[in-house]
């Protein structure tokens, strides 16, 4: 009986390790949610913000992952594509390495960010992985394509009713963030949206002006195990249970996203993904006002479910489906539960 046991422990151990390195890495998913935005001018209701972090491209990572995640993009007509970095495969302990591999990075995955369709661009900030190769010329790269890259800067979007702020932060590892700068980009009543690849950034995000924060950096764990959850996270804000999604905390409104690649090709739990975010005015009757955010007070999932889109362009991207040749991978247009601060990934 024990050997039988024993067998069918190595059995299941077997399957889940093939799956892990074989089959979950390669299902891209996408996932579609609507957040809502205290005070968001009427001519932001509606507007699109695809979010791709971590391409993690390298030797590892075929070129065909990130094109299908583009494809996946340019399927749902966003307004604005955000970049969270980590866009390469790099070590600290070997930079020259690393900078070599970055080198091909730039050559392979350029032509790819270069094929996103956006009707206001794209933005980008600057990964832990990096700098390990060079925060200077992954900015400079990505700069030549014309993605604007934010280091400790702020991008207003405006609109007869009202504008729509874009702060971007440099890496909260191996980049330089000035609390008191940071402070400064995020002061005022405009709707704020932060862009960092560290979830632990979200710690410089308490001003009332911050509606939401955008990140990366965890892969949702890559590993994820019933009931334990993530054994690493990467991050002191997103624990165990809440390594992607939205993660509860005292600071501001967190999303992480699980990104596209790995360094280690291994993922159990935690599929790669593209997001597609939807920003909603709440409507004024609901709308509760911002806490003051030296109060107690943890901030989780939307309490409400998703809005159902109503035009007709809404429902006609969701229907979507790109064709990519090249790897084959699993599309899921999802819309993930937001309620009772239930994990979204």
């Amino acid at each position: 009986m024990l050997a039988l046991l024993i067998t069918l422990a190595a059995v299941v151990a077997a399957a889940a390790a093939w799956h892990a390195v074989f089959v979950t890495p390669r299902q891209l998913q996408m996932t579609v949610l609507d957040v809502d935005v205290d005070q968001l001018p009427p001519a932001f209701d509606g507007y699109r913000i695809a979010v791709l972090a971590d391409f993690h491209h390298g030797p590892q990572q075929p070129i065909a992952r990130a094109r299908r995640a583009v494809a996946y993009v340019n399927s749902q007509f966003p307004h604005l594509a955000v970049l969270l970095g980590d866009y390469g495969t790099s070590e600290w302990f070997a930079p020259r390495v690393s900078r070599r591999w970055y080198s091909r990075t730039f050559r392979l995955l350029g032509p790819v960010l270069s094929e996103l369709r956006t009707r206001d661009g794209v933005l980008a900030v600057i990964g832990n992985h990096d700098y390990y190769a060079s925060g200077e010329q992954t900015a400079q790269w990505l700069q030549g394509l014309g993605v604007r890259v934010l280091r400790g800067e702020a991008v207003e979007f405006t609109s007869p009713e009202g504008s729509l702020r874009i702060v971007g932060i440099d890496d909260f590892e191996e980049g330089v963030v000035d609390p008191h700068a940071t402070r400064a980009l995020l002061a005022g009543d405009t709707p704020t949206i932060v862009l960092s690849h560290h979830p632990d950034a979200v710690q410089h995000c308490q001003q009332p002006s911050v509606r939401l924060v955008l990140s990366g950096h965890t892969h949702g764990g890559q590993v994820v195990l019933p009931w334990i959850g993530a054994p690493v996270t990467r991050s002191q804000v997103c624990p165990p249970l809440h390594p992607a999604g939205w993660v509860p905390n005292p600071y501001a409104p967190l999303f992480v996203s699980r990104g596209i690649g790995s360094q280690v090709p291994v993922r159990f739990g935690a599929p790669p993904e593209v997001v597609i975010l939807t920003l909603r005015a709440r409507p004024t009757a609901d709308a509760s006002p911002t806490p003051t955010r030296s109060a107690p007070h943890v901030w989780a999932a939307p309490a409400h479910p998703p809005a159902t889109p109503t035009h007709s362009l809404q429902h006609r991207v969701h229907d979507t489906i790109p064709q990519v040749t090249g790897e084959k991978e699993d599309h899921v247009a999802r819309r993930p539960q937001t309620t009772d601060g239930e994990q979204l990934g």
